[in-house]
């Protein structure tokens, strides 16, 4: 409808290339593959046809041409918003010195809501996870609410000042307010891993799930998703790589301290064995079991993250190993994973 009122607007046809369509329904295909359409189009215009044209080719197998037009794409997108993962690997550390002298919050787990948080990189199986525990009636999905980083912020401030107030007194506060009610709360905001050890010490009854898959099944992933916001280092496979290099080696370290507090799901596990799998998750949450945890696809709520559109269709391992579709694409990839010891003879 968007396309019949204004044929030269690229968002909707980079939205269609990302749903199953019709190989029949050549009409907008044909124009996003058109010379013509590209003539005068901003650069976030052609970030859009770039994307879509990846997309379409990629949906017929036609890898080196996708990759052509995603490298493409986020040749601009890293112009128009360049990324500092040297900063960003900083917060981490400086974050994890940070857990290692906070005292331990001894308040009474029973007054205190269940808060699960999944962690981990986009694109990683987050969401499919948060679709399988939200089959839970008890569950409140917050979906991707900053609201921890918020609360450790003024925390902060607040301590500055000698101000006596706990972290879960702010947290519980807006948790409060983004539900009005007290329950199972699961929060997504993946880049919650970087206060892991901060959730453990501070947040009680906290228990953190940690969401990851294959490296360049994940980078590729996230390489493709061309993201609206956020997430800048997707448009770069160094600082992919990069990026998810830190939080592997950071949640390594949480799980050496906090082990009892940290659950590590495996997507590929999950989707090759999802019943065996989840059945372990529910179990480790101390959760009575129930069947709907294995139809997530079910699952009425609303989802408005890149995973849209995997989430609605039943638990499948379609996905993985596709990186080796694009393994050309990801060399810069592959060669900063081969200089770490864990994958110096993984990718060949």
């Amino acid at each position: 409808k968007a396309i019949n009122l204004q044929p030269n607007y690229t968002k909707p046809y980079f939205i269609l290339s990302t749903i199953k369509f019709s190989v029949k329904d050549k009409i907008w295909q044909n124009n996003v593959f058109s010379k013509d359409f590209l003539d005068g189009k901003l650069p976030h215009e052609r970030i859009d046809i770039y994307f879509a044209r990846a997309s379409i080719l990629h949906l017929e197998n036609k890898y080196s041409e996708s990759s052509k037009y995603l490298k493409l794409a986020n040749k601009i997108k890293l112009k128009l918003k360049p990324f500092k993962s040297d900063l960003f690997i900083k917060k981490s550390k400086e974050l994890l010195l940070g857990s290692y002298e906070l005292e331990t919050n001894i308040l009474d787990k029973t007054s205190y809501p269940e808060c699960i948080f999944i962690v981990g990189m986009p694109r990683s199986g987050s969401t499919l996870i948060e679709s399988i525990l939200s089959m839970n009636e008890s569950v409140d999905d917050l979906g991707e609410v900053n609201i921890l980083e918020e609360s450790f912020l003024e925390w902060n401030k607040l301590r500055q000042k000698n101000h006596k107030i706990l972290l879960s007194e702010l947290y519980l506060k807006r948790l409060i307010e983004t539900k009005n009610k007290l329950s199972i709360t699961t929060n997504k905001w993946l880049y919650n891993y970087q206060y892991s050890g901060i959730i453990a010490k501070q947040i009680p009854n906290a228990k953190i799930i940690h969401c990851f898959r294959n490296p360049l099944d994940n980078i590729l992933s996230i390489y493709r998703a061309n993201f609206a916001m956020g997430n800048e280092y997707s448009s770069s496979l160094i600082d992919c790589s990069k990026v998810y290099l830190d939080q592997e080696e950071l949640m390594n370290e949480y799980k050496n301290i906090f082990s009892s507090n940290i659950y590590s799901l495996s997507y590929d596990e999950l989707v090759s064995s999802p019943e065996e799998e989840i059945r372990k998750l529910i179990k480790w949450l101390d959760w009575i079991w129930d069947d709907s945890y294995l139809t997530p696809h079910l699952n009425s709520r609303s989802v408005s993250t890149a995973s849209n559109i995997e989430v609605r269709s039943p638990i499948n391992s379609q996905s993985v190993g596709g990186w080796k579709n694009y393994k050309d694409m990801l060399k810069p990839a592959i060669e900063i994973f081969r200089k770490t010891d864990k994958y110096r003879d993984v990718f060949p």
